[in-house]
């Protein structure tokens, strides 16, 4: 698997054959696609050299306009295509409604939470504590993940704080009421202070948030991530393959940016991410 040519292209044939209503606005250096005049999403290939400060610029102008855009990159559409239809399906409000309430609410194993996020997820899976899910019908529709609590000695001498990692639903439901939900059951389960979450700036303006009562409290600095053209996956430094950092360590003439080049990776970035924090005034 390598870059693909075409990848613009393929991203259009696609939406149209889904949507119809799609239209392609090609304002240099961007190539963006309107899906129903709802999402506005800014293909950007591998090859791209823009800086985050211009894609948020981007980003911004649009939502000025009431538009949501979201930046799609070449490796993302190609190893995460069915989890991007997902979202853009749930943009258009075309996802069928499950009322929380109704749900069971029941504990995730491991296994159970990894097999579901590499499903349904963007980012994929990551190892958390606590793994809690909704069913329907004897059928997981959602799980929410959370990272163990942390003392925040710089809050205070008892002050707690724990992470909301990861939220997905499967493809084509929306669950109202359902992170709520889950992020309650949490709280029941581990006292902390506040509970921290972060959405993803390339694909959210945290609006869901918003509505639980979390509250904004930053931005995050735009990530570097290092992509392995044969196999599109992406990598963050401190997470490269133990081959390639082995390899890097036991040369000492290039830089990392230059060794990874060298051996076919490419580099690209994110938009940072949005922090909320939901306080609970244990």
């Amino acid at each position: 698997m390598g870059i693909n040519p075409l990848f613009q292209e393929d991203f259009f044939l696609t939406i149209q054959d889904k949507y119809h209503a799609v239209e392609s606005i090609q304002t240099h250096p961007f190539y963006i696609i309107s899906i129903k005049g709802i999402v506005y999403v800014n293909l950007i290939p591998l090859d791209a050299t823009f800086l985050p400060q211009q894609l948020l610029s981007l980003q911004v102008a649009y939502q000025q306009k009431g538009i949501l855009l979201v930046h799609l990159w070449e490796d993302v559409w190609i190893n995460k295509r069915e989890q991007v239809l997902s979202r853009i399906h749930s943009f258009c409000g075309l996802n069928k409604s499950l009322h929380g309430r109704k749900a069971k609410l029941i504990d995730v194993n491991a296994a159970h939470a990894k097999s579901f996020l590499e499903a349904y997820h963007l980012q994929g899976y990551i190892k958390t504590k606590y793994n809690f899910g909704l069913v329907f019908d004897g059928e997981l529709a959602a799980v929410a993940c959370f990272a163990a609590s942390r003392p925040m000695k710089s809050k205070g001498e008892h002050y707690k704080s724990a992470e909301l990692v990861r939220f997905a639903t499967k493809t084509g439901v929306t669950i109202v009421g359902g992170l709520g939900k889950l992020v309650k059951h949490f709280l029941q389960q581990v006292s902390v202070n506040d509970l921290m979450t972060y959405a993803d700036r390339d694909w959210s303006l945290g609006k869901g948030y918003d509505k639980l009562g979390f509250h904004f409290s930053g931005i995050t600095a735009s990530v570097v991530f290092y992509v392995d053209s044969k196999t599109m996956n992406r990598y963050q430094s401190h997470r490269l393959p133990k081959k390639i950092l082995t390899a890097f360590d036991e040369q000492n003439i290039l830089n990392l940016d230059d060794f990874l080049t060298q051996n076919g990776f490419l580099k690209v970035l994110n938009t940072g991410n949005l922090k909320y924090h939901l306080y609970t005034h244990v």
